[in-house]
């Protein structure tokens, strides 16, 4: 299924929007999660892009988004900007948040709550929380990480200084290592849009000042004041094998108005890579009759502390 690329302006930052399917079809946008990029929906979008319209942006620093210029840092409020703007062009129905792609679309919709008629979130209410005590320890892990040599530069050196490797299948394999769970031929389809050739080899789109520590820890106070916010129907589905399972997700699905929240059985973090198939359907069952109940295939609830099903 062919996909089509927009590149949109938001303060002079080039961010580009992949798109599947007829644009008089309802809009669907998808976000995707730290290091990822929007081309890893491919498999979902072309499931689904004969009844919707499929819009994935890349996020700044990501996929084919420009990078950020010189002396510049990617402060996670720039990421609630850029969708705020993509939202007003695009005007989707429903939205779907994964991981970090998550935490930027419950905190966008809640102050912007009539930019869609739902959420689906895959994995995606935060991070475990980083105790406050600890931030003095974080903005000093940042302030010696940007000292690296790779980062001193501007973007023409940062992206010399990526290091590479020799091949495609390389760049697979490394993703299954990471990910056990991933089947070859995903790998495969994942590491051609996530790279690009150069000088050192096949080397990751992403600019490597994303590898360095936030300078600020993650506050779940602040999230939940944003999630009890949220207006609209919100599907939370966590992965039964999820390597990032907070302890607390039953007290944060807690604070959301109309939430439904169920488990996908077998899958890890990364459940859209994983079983894409299973995905497209379960999304599918949601926007048809967003909150009237848990689509079919989830198991109800959340994953047990153990990682099984509780």
């Amino acid at each position: 299924m062919h996909v089509q690329t927009d590149f949109h302006l938001v303060r002079g930052l080039r961010l580009a929007v992949h798109r599947w399917g007829d644009p008089a079809l309802p809009n669907i946008l998808f976000h995707h999660g730290f290091l990822d990029h929007g081309k890893s929906f491919a498999a979902i979008a072309e499931r689904v892009c004969d009844r919707w319209h499929v819009i994935a942006p890349d996020a700044r620093g990501h996929g084919e988004s420009a990078w950020i210029g010189t002396g510049g840092y990617y402060h996670f409020a720039d990421f609630w900007h850029d969708l705020d703007g993509l939202l007003r062009h695009y005007q989707p129905e429903h939205i779907v948040g994964h991981s970090m792609g998550g935490m930027i679309t419950t905190a966008l919709l809640a102050v912007r709550p009539g930019r869609a008629r739902s959420l689906a979130l895959l994995d995606g209410m935060g991070p475990l929380e980083s105790p406050v005590t600890a931030w003095p320890a974080r903005l000093e892990s940042w302030l010696d990480a940007l000292a690296q040599p790779n980062l001193l530069g501007d973007v023409t050196e940062r992206r010399a200084a990526r290091r590479g490797m020799a091949t495609l299948a390389d760049a697979a394999a490394r993703l299954q290592k990471a990910n056990p769970r991933l089947s070859g031929e995903m790998a495969l389809r994942l590491a051609g849009t996530n790279t690009e050739p150069g000088p050192n080899g096949w080397m990751w789109r992403h600019d490597p000042l994303h590898r360095t520590p936030s300078a600020r820890p993650f506050r779940i106070d602040e999230a939940m004041c944003l999630w009890a916010k949220l207006p609209m129907p919100v599907l939370s589905i966590y992965a039964e094998q999820s390597e990032w399972l907070p302890a607390d997700l039953p007290a944060r699905h807690a604070v959301v108005p109309q939430l439904r929240a169920g488990v996908l059985l077998g899958a890890g973090h990364n459940l859209h890579h994983e079983q894409p198939e299973t995905i497209a359907h379960l999304l599918e069952s949601w926007w048809n009759a967003p909150g009237l109940c848990l689509p079919e295939g989830l198991v109800p609830g959340e994953p047990g502390r153990d990682r099984s099903v509780g």
